[in-house]
């Protein structure tokens, strides 16, 4: 009786101790999502070297800022895909012999740059999709012509969103960035695996508060006038989205608050995206989060073998 007492003292101890270590790990994992590692940190800022020199270039000689589709960060190269050929690449980029791709030397840009510092650039919402093959997938979430939705394990889902955020609040891509979680997406269940809070990041409770946030924000020494903040439907106007003086704002809502609040007829601006946690039938762009790890893009067609969520 009593040896029986003291494996079941024993036997209770042990399963204590696992749900410890568990939590442990569940703490550290989340807390790994929140803060950008240092070579996450390093690789963003070569990512945002490169588009200042895009941004400081064009402008120079006379020519519109490209409409990029894809960054692809491989250690010692950088290259920006675009949707359009363009040869003239403004240095230190060079065009490839299509013209559908620019690219540059990681250590070139680095040695002529200054990390985190320098002038905005209009592509403050490009963020880290994940890796296909080692390589960073980065997207501009702006560019997309609607409503993006998250999909996938509940908690898959909860992850993904969280890197996402925590990226573009604290790091150095996403200077213009401002990130506003709505309604039910601004709860403890989201804000909590963010870490630090950011300047970037908002809470609103409902759609037209969440539309308020940023509403008449330029960028710091740069004059904003009325036609810079024009109110624009979800089909872009490219030449809006890529006027300097917008802050690009990032609405993230649930899919129930979409159909409630009817965010499908939400006009916004010509620099924002909207995404959505969770299903929601016909919409164009949709970001899937597989059980092993890895991301379908659908249409956007980026391939990613290890999404966000698993790169801290």
């Amino acid at each position: 009786m009593i040896a029986s007492i003291a494996l079941c003292v024993v036997l209770g101890l042990l399963l204590l101790g696992a749900a410890a270590i568990r939590r442990g790990r569940n703490s550290s994992s989340a807390q790994g999502r929140s803060t950008l590692s240092g070579a996450n940190r390093r690789a963003l800022e070569t990512v945002a070297l490169g588009l200042r020199a895009v941004a400081a270039g064009r402008p120079q000689g006379g020519r519109p800022l490209p409409d990029i589709h894809v960054v692809v960060h491989s250690g010692q190269r950088l290259t920006v895909r675009l949707a359009e050929a363009d040869r003239h690449a403004p240095a230190p980029w060079t065009a490839d012999v299509s013209g559908k791709e620019w690219s540059v030397d990681t250590a070139k840009l680095r040695r002529g740059g200054k990390g985190g510092d320098g002038p905005t650039h209009p592509y403050s919402l490009t963020v880290t999709l994940g890796l296909h093959r080692g390589e960073r997938m980065l997207v501009d979430l702006s560019r997309l012509s609607g409503p993006i939705a998250l999909t996938g394990d509940d908690n898959d889902v909860l992850l993904l969103a969280q890197a996402l955020i925590s990226e573009l609040v604290s790091g150095p891509v996403g200077t213009l960035a401002t990130v506003v979680l709505v309604g039910s997406a601004a709860t403890p269940s989201v804000t909590d695996g963010l870490g630090a809070r950011s300047a970037r990041l908002h809470t609103a409770a409902t759609r037209g508060e969440a539309l308020a946030v940023g509403k008449n924000t330029s960028s710091p020494g740069q004059g904003g006038g009325a036609s810079a903040l024009q109110t624009l439907h979800m089909g872009r106007d490219r030449g809006a989205a890529n006027a300097r003086t917008h802050a690009r704002r990032l609405f993230v809502v649930t899919a129930a608050q979409y159909r409630d609040e009817r965010w499908g007829d939400t006009p916004l601006r010509g620099t924002d995206a909207l995404l959505v946690l969770g299903y929601i039938p016909a919409l164009e762009w949709n970001l899937q989060a597989q059980p092993d790890g890895s991301l379908l893009t659908g249409r956007l067609g980026v391939p990613v073998d290890t999404h966000a969520a698993h790169l801290n």
